[in-house]
């Protein structure tokens, strides 16, 4: 089935080139090419010919410019040499859902289908270097791009960068993994200091990135704006050689984010390869503009060793090489916009929408008995796939959630938008930061529609379901999403909760809250919702892919990649205090999300991993054996997944891993795995997943390597990291050290 699924994908969106080169092929090719350049044309290659490129070099074979555009949930319209401004005509390419809604989910088959898409709109599009995906952390829900990332949980964020970096690069085009690292907040992100404890560092904020490097293959990589330690990323010994080159092995382009340089010797000597900024704003190793080159300068001075300029030079060769780029190689011809790439983003969309709560039975919605929908919520009809800051997209339509239930029914259907009962007034916000960013900042006005309370009432009463709309925006408003700032709170403006609780009391039977944000909102009244779906920023499809989980055409299967406090005061950057602008000490150490929640058993509004179906399903768990000797032995979990429902429906079982009695702090338990299945309703699956030693060990900050101490070990299987459904014991039967 898998082989299917993927081929069919792949045909989608058009056959790529030829394979990469390999290896040696490529470090053979930038070798050969570096031979003949001077030191100011390698030099060149260290920072950008304008906002979005690095420069051609015709003399020695670089016949155009090698082009980077932001974004890991579309291509972003082409920029203007000198500064953030869109070239005319402005170019569109597909929107797909953004990476939140893509973790939740919970589907690699689908991670490698929406890197496919953006592969081929790129090499159509003539892009060469993607700017994503980001896999930073969602560490707290203030951060104003959780929604650009993939889940609070390291193994999650792993497992669904691999295959969509595999899924870009496979039409020979470059990702650029991002933020390295602890860019874990907006709030003073150019500036803040970090400092994050060594086991805490490899536990829980690193192996996404190592995924992405040694799994994926990400043959970028692009540093954070903030410091480490005391060390800005981009100047961070310890994090580009000691981590990127020596342990990991990385041979590609580690790139400054857009401003990200602080000089020219350091930030040489520290192992970075590339500066980017806003046209103009490059200056420390070369100006394009004056066309002067600094970091020449220091090579002649003696201060940057000719071998540095060298390596830095040679790297962006490589990925030039690999791509194909530098040495002319067939590298197909892409694809953008089509019917296939739509489609990709639909089935995401609609894989990714989370019913969390139908108590009452009300959903799906029959269309056939649905002749009035009434939808509240101005922001039902309010289009976001050109929001976002960096993430902005210029996509061929939008479908919003108001449009997409209109275009499900019969056009003798009758759907209705009001607002709420709340004005919105527009805060007084300021957008410097965004606009340095790069973000194209719109207006707010203030929104003076207020419904009247008897005519909404009437309204809801009157019609045969209402769809309750709420949530966040992309933009800049106080408890908005975006680049470049974070929510001040995790609470709707004043007023809205006060409105939506007064609706729930009119107990309109056949009404469905729908709520969209990348993060999660502190709602005060989901005890008195009966339905309640949540849904991310789902692209230009996102009105075609919420109207087909409402009205029964697809089931739900999405499933939250973070937790949903019941407040923020709940969290752990709230109770440690562990959130600021200046310096900020990771005191929580490794309990992030779940963990913590766990840890000070504290019961959230929604789990990690929680989403229900319209079905149900029974889980049926078998571990033959029971004992692990070696560091390459593994013991398998076969899982019996019975559909005990009417309807055909995908459950993702979910192991996670506990160790009794340990021997050093650890936690009540990880994520180890994960696996998507699709049941059939009254006939079962079987899930196979596998337990290695490695997923017993910690990060031993004595020997600074991971280690699994010898013992018992539970096995937990379950639907959601609180809804636990079989567990068994395995032993360790000795202590084992590895090397990564």
């Amino acid at each position: 089935m898998k082989r299917i699924v993927l081929a069919s994908i792949c045909a989608a969106t058009g056959v790529a080139g030829a394979a990469m080169l390999d290896d040696d092929a490529a470090i053979n090719a930038a070798r050969e090419t570096l031979a003949k350049m001077t030191l100011e044309e390698k030099v060149s290659l260290c920072g950008g010919s304008g906002t979005m490129t690095l420069p051609a070099i015709p003399r020695v074979g670089i016949n155009s410019e090698w082009t980077m555009s932001d974004n890991s949930a579309t291509v972003r319209p082409q920029m203007n040499r000198w500064d953030w401004g869109y070239t005319k005509p402005k170019s569109q390419n597909t929107m797909l859902p953004c990476l939140s809604a893509l973790a939740a989910t919970w589907n690699t088959e689908l991670a490698y289908a929406h890197g496919d898409v953006l592969g081929a709109e790129m090499r159509d599009r003539g892009v060469d270097q993607l700017l994503g995906p980001g896999v930073n952390i969602m560490r707290t829900p203030l951060n104003g791009r959780n929604w650009e990332y993939l889940s609070e949980d390291p193994v999650l964020a792993a497992k669904m960068c691999v295959p969509m970096i595999k899924g870009v690069q496979s039409h020979n085009v470059s990702t650029t993994v991002k933020h390295f690292c602890l860019n874990n907040q907006e709030l003073e992100r150019n500036s803040v200091d970090t400092i994050c404890d060594d086991r805490t560092f490899n536990e829980i904020y690193l192996p996404a990135f190592k995924a992405a490097v040694k799994e994926g293959g990400s043959l970028s990589l692009m540093t954070a704006y903030n410091k480490v330690n005391g060390f800005w990323c981009s100047e961070n010994v310890y994090l580009q050689k000691a981590i990127l080159r020596d342990r990991w092995g990385f041979k590609g382009i580690i790139v400054t984010d857009w401003g990200g340089q602080h000089s020219c010797v350091p930030g040489a000597l520290a192992g970075g390869d590339v500066e980017m900024n806003r046209g103009d704003g490059i200056v420390h190793y070369v100006n394009p503009k004056k066309g002067t080159y600094p970091l020449a300068e220091a090579v002649k001075e003696g201060k940057v060793p000719l071998e540095t300029v060298d390596e830095m030079a040679f790297h962006v060769l490589y990925v030039m090489a690999k791509t194909g780029f530098l040495t002319g190689a067939d590298r197909g011809k892409g694809s953008r916009n089509t019917k296939e790439h739509q489609d990709v983003a639909r089935r995401i969309g609609e894989e990714s929408v989370m019913l969390l709560k139908n108590d009452a039975g009300v959903l799906p919605l029959d269309p056939a008995k649905t002749r009035t929908v009434l939808v509240i919520g101005g922001n039902a009809d309010s289009k976001q796939c050109s929001k976002g800051c960096s993430a902005e997209g210029n996509s061929p339509y939008e479908i919003t959630p108001f449009a997409g239930i209109k275009a499900r029914l019969d056009a003798d259907a009758k759907v209705t938008l009001m607002p709420l009962q709340v004005a919105t007034k527009a805060a007084a916000t300021d957008t410097k930061a965004a606009e340095i960013a790069g973000g194209h900042v719109q207006k707010d006005k203030d929104n003076g529609a207020v419904s009247d309370a008897g005519a909404l009432r009437a309204a809801a009463e009157a019609a045969d379901a209402v769809v309750l709309f709420t949530g966040t925006e992309l933009g800049y408003k106080e408890n908005m999403e975006s680049e470049s700032r974070d929510r001040v709170s995790m609470n709707l403006p004043p007023g809205h909760d006060e409105a939506i609780r007064d609706i729930l009391k009119w107990n309109i039977k056949k009404l469905v809250v729908v709520s969209r944000s990348g993060t999660p909102v502190g709602y005060t009244w989901t005890d008195e919702a009966k339905t309640f779906v949540q849904i991310s920023y789902l692209g230009q499809e996102a009105g075609h892919a919420l109207a087909a989980v409402l009205f029964g055409d697809v089931n739900p299967s999405g499933k939250l990649p973070c937790t949903w406090p019941k407040r923020y005061e709940d969290t752990a950057v709230s109770q440690m205090g562990t959130y600021g602008k200046k310096s900020v000490i990771y005191k929580e150490r490794f309990y992030v999300g779940y963990r913590w929640h766990d840890f000070k058993k504290i019961e959230p509004m929604f789990p990690f991993g929680h989403g229900l179906s319209y079905t149900t399903f029974g889980y049926e768990l078998s571990v033959p054996k029971r004992s692990l000797s070696a560091a390459d032995d593994s013991v398998s979990v076969s899982v019996k997944v019975s559909n005990t429902g009417r309807v055909d429906g995908k459950e993702i079982v979910q192991l996670y891993v506990s160790a009794l009695n340990p021997k050093v702090e650890r936690c009540v338990k990880d994520l180890k795995g994960f696996a998507k299945v699709a049941v059939p309703a009254g006939k079962s699956a079987n899930v196979e997943l596998a337990v290695t030693p490695r997923d017993l060990a910690y990060y031993d900050v004595l020997s600074h390597r991971f280690r699994a101490d010898k013992g018992e070990y539970e096995i937990l299987v379950g639907a959601s990291s609180a809804d636990i459904r079989g567990k068994a014991v395995v032993k360790l039967e000795s202590d084992l050290v590895f090397e990564d």
